[in-house]
């Protein structure tokens, strides 16, 4: 796969970093430009300092791959850190306990070891996982740490936890922890800017990790509309049954004399109208514009009850995950939807407000059903989902995935 090589690695340092993280992490991009495209490598530079100075731990087959894109310089990096350690003078021993805690941590793990192909995972479910069980769940529009809010409730998991510390004037560390565990840490000059910023790095570096569901948009040909309410197409107090006119009509045989053929319309560029004029006829001897009583609404409710029953019924045997209802129904309809929905176990959520609101409902799967049918699937993904792999798994995904 070709990638723009030709970006400026400086352009990525931050107002708020650390002078000898991005130290580190320049020489990480400047190692690897050629390797990765722009946004992954940034995700995975954030990562590899997360590893090295905060003490995040990362899946081992993550560690083992971010060990191998830093062994080039690292050490050399660590060597001048210390001597540069060692040569301030400090007289504050808390002080240069916490400065020397800034040394990397992964030194104490062997680099040169080849990656356990037995750690690798094929499942969120693994137990060498991040954070086993967890997936991120995506739905388009939808903002950056809201989707980790809603990935955490999917995965039955705690939502997100932040804490702050301010470091100094206008400079607030935001660190971001998932099920207790340490994903991100980032800065900003105010904790509004911070949290945006720890997760934006939280969920590029989910991403890297983590098997991802998207969530499709709501498929045209999955909607019911009123026009599939066969029951439903006559208003209660009228009828619209309307036979073609015969061929020794009078009307007909005027409009044939006059070079009129069926199909046309009126006029003479054919612009008017092609069919004749329908004859509403109402019944019960009602007047025009009456509205239709308690009992006549009721009746056309309880054949909307059946109709719409056959056709919920008709989507519980089927194969298709979501169905929804177009915007042209009431208020009172989509509470039979409801309650029709509940009584049969399917779940139920309506959208918009006021004439731009829709129902839509959709059978409960548990997240550990909907990954095996992903997976299971063509391209892994159906009308409903879609799943992508871990982006540093992906290349060992299919092989891994035939020995399940």
């Amino acid at each position: 796969m070709s990638f723009n090589t030709k970006w400026d690695v400086d352009q990525h340092t931050t107002t708020f970093e650390n002078a000898e993280h991005w130290k580190f992490r320049r020489a990480f991009l400047i190692a690897n430009k050629n390797k990765y495209p722009e946004d992954r490598l940034e995700t995975l530079s954030r990562m590899f300092i997360f590893i090295e100075f905060m003490e995040c731990k990362y899946p081992k087959p993550t560690m083992d791959f971010i060990h191998d894109l830093s062994k080039s310089f690292v050490n050399d990096l660590r060597e001048k850190l210390h001597e540069n350690i060692q040569d301030i003078n400090m007289t504050d021993s808390d002080t240069a306990k916490d400065y020397g805690s800034t040394q990397a941590i992964t030194s104490n793990l062997n680099i040169n070891q080849p990656p356990n192909k037995n750690m690798r995972y094929t499942t969120p479910y693994d137990s060498n996982c991040l954070i086993p069980g967890f997936m991120l769940k995506v739905v388009n529009g939808v903002n950056v740490y809201d989707i980790l809010e809603q990935s955490c409730r999917f995965s039955k998991i705690t939502n997100p936890e932040i804490e702050y510390e301010e470091l100094n004037v206008d400079n607030i560390q935001a660190k971001l922890y998932i099920h207790k565990k340490l994903i991100a840490v980032a800065a900003g000059p105010t904790i509004k800017h911070a949290r945006k910023s720890v997760a934006v790095i939280a969920y590029d570096i989910l991403k890297e990790i983590c098997f991802t569901i998207k969530v499709k948009e709501i498929d045209t040909l999955s909607q019911i509309s009123l026009k599939d309410m066969n029951n439903l197409k006559e208003a209660p107090n009228c009828s619209t049954n309307y036979k073609n006119l015969s061929d020794n009509n009078l009307g007909t045989m005027i409009l044939k004399n006059m070079g009129w053929k069926e199909g046309d319309g009126l006029g003479k560029n054919n612009q008017g109208i092609k069919s004749p004029i329908e004859v509403i006829q109402l019944k019960k001897r009602v007047g025009l514009g009456v509205a239709p009583s308690r009992e006549s609404a009721k009746m056309s409710l309880n054949k909307f009850q059946t109709e719409v029953k056959e056709h919920i019924l008709r989507f519980l045997s089927g194969p298709k995950t979501k169905l929804s209802f177009t915007t042209e129904f009431s208020k009172d309809e989509r509470k039979i939807v409801h309650r029709i929905c509940s009584h049969l176990g399917l779940k139920t959520k309506s959208y918009g407000k006021n004439e731009n609101r829709r129902t839509v409902i959709e059978k409960k799967q548990t997240p550990q059903e909907i990954f095996y049918e992903l997976i299971n699937s063509v391209n892994y993904e159906n009308d409903s989902y879609k799943l992508e792999l871990p982006r540093h798994e992906s290349n060992t995904y299919t092989c891994s995935i035939m020995k399940l």
